[in-house]
């Protein structure tokens, strides 16, 4: 979220003429319509533009970009940061997993060959290749009844060899189930370490959530107390506007009060050549109502003069 900007730059204003100024013409004519503007408008023909203000509005300005540049980058750094942490425990993660894995492969590869199964000597493709001679001697264990080189007719070793029978499939048995445990026991090794690894990064990941949270969640207080602040000032700023436009408007009807030319005073045109018998015409409002009473009254007065005469004369 960005602070919001109050633009209060004033607007740029049309020079217009002042009444009584050095550009005010006093022959020529104005329209009803211009002149009553020159008279109300006072903020364009006394204020003008504020240079100060606009200067403090690019200082400001330039401050909050310069904050939002700051806020920017440092959040940039943190999601920078909580990236490579992740990525830190994600390849330790792997690197674990890894090791189980060269680990199973290792004891697949000690133990659990396929030459080293029970059954592996029928289906060995080599068997007949690496079985020995036919016969080695007389005494050879091998040689059966066929042979004629011996007729006992019993198998002294029997016995003993039914007893190496048992004991080798009872190692045999021994050494799978033993296998199995260890198996069994790693594998819960590896979940248990998995696990861990998971609920690692699970609590990481809900510590960077929270802290996001409270980092955004103090960011906005700031935003709006700032957004609080700058609404006071503009109120203020209004306030002072409104006092000054107050000001201006009382002076403006106090000038136009006082102003003999607006207010059109009979006094303005006499002329300084002949006092009383002459006027200015470039200031003569024309008569009061006090010079046009007299005079309707001197011309009744010649009317009935007039009347009488030509009523005595057609007498006679």
């Amino acid at each position: 979220t960005r602070l919001p900007r109050f633009d209060t730059a004033p607007r740029a204003t049309r020079a217009m003429t002042v009444i009584g100024g050095a550009g005010f013409s006093r022959t020529k004519r104005f329209d009803p319509a211009e002149r009553l503007a020159l008279i109300h408008n006072a903020k364009q023909r006394t204020k003008g533009i504020d240079v100060d203000a606009l200067n403090a509005q690019v200082a400001e300005k330039a401050a909050r970009k310069a904050a939002e540049a700051e806020h920017d980058r440092r959040y940039d750094q943190m999601a920078s940061f909580y990236d490579k942490k992740l990525v830190a425990l994600e390849q330790e993660r792997r690197e674990i997993q890894a090791e189980l894995n060269r680990n199973v492969q290792s004891f697949r590869a000690e133990y659990q060959r396929k030459e080293l199964r029970r059954e592996y000597d029928l289906s060995d493709p080599t068997a007949l290749r690496s079985e020995p001679p036919a016969r080695v001697g007389d005494d050879d264990a091998r040689i059966g009844a066929s042979s004629l080189q011996r007729f006992d007719g019993e198998d002294l070793a029997a016995g003993e060899r039914r007893r190496t029978q048992l004991a080798q499939q009872h190692a045999w048995c021994e050494r799978q189930a033993a296998e199995k445990v260890a198996q069994l026991a790693a594998a819960k090794a590896a979940d248990v370490a998995h696990a861990e690894t998971v609920a690692a990064q699970e609590e990481y990941m809900n510590k960077a959530h929270e802290h996001h949270k409270a980092a955004r969640a103090a960011f906005e207080r700031s935003v709006a107390e700032e957004n609080a602040r700058l609404a006071q000032l503009k109120a203020r700023r209004d306030a002072e506007a409104r006092a000054i436009d107050a000001e201006l408007a009382s002076a403006e009807a106090a000038k136009v009060e006082s102003d003999p030319m607006i207010n059109e005073d009979p006094a303005a045109a006499a002329s300084a050549v002949a006092p009383g018998a002459r006027v200015r015409v470039d200031h003569w409002k024309g008569m009061n109502y006090l010079q046009v009473r007299s005079i309707n009254e001197t011309v009744a007065a010649q009317r009935e003069e007039l009347e009488s005469r030509r009523a005595a004369e057609a007498a006679a």
